[in-house]
């Protein structure tokens, strides 16, 4: 079975010029995991994940949190792992097994982003061929 099979083809996405409030209040409003982190050109250079916002919150004193202005830029993991979406679902679940993350960025051959595939998308596959 191959990725574009069983991905999410929805990629969402937030200006690298959001704050750091902004992005954890679009992920808990969508119920997503995470967001792609884009510049001006709209290229994806960063992906933070609703586990990375809850420990940076987590460890912010009371004043710290009132003043979460702060630009989602500077928090964001720069490496996006990324996968083809031709590449075969084994190897999307050992680079996410490799890399300890729980979804990749999904990519044409023309790396333009065209879906995630989650530890849970792989997961379903395998219960839905049993």
């Amino acid at each position: 079975m191959i990725v574009k099979e069983i991905m999410n083809p929805e990629v969402y996405k937030i200006s690298e010029k959001e704050t750091i409030i902004n992005a954890f209040n679009t992920m808990h409003d969508k119920g997503i995991k995470r967001i792609f982190v884009e510049d001006d050109c709209g290229k994806i250079i960063g992906v933070i994940s609703y586990r990375d916002l809850v420990d940076l919150l987590m460890n912010k004193n009371l004043h710290e949190l009132l003043n979460m202005n702060e630009n989602i830029k500077r928090i964001a993991m720069k490496d996006v792992l990324k996968i083809n979406e031709n590449e075969n679902i084994k190897d999307a679940a050992k680079i996410m097994i490799h890399a300890d993350v729980s979804a990749l960025l999904v990519v044409d051959d023309e790396d333009n982003p065209v879906g995630v595939i989650s530890q849970t998308d792989v997961l379903r596959s395998v219960i839905k061929e049993k």
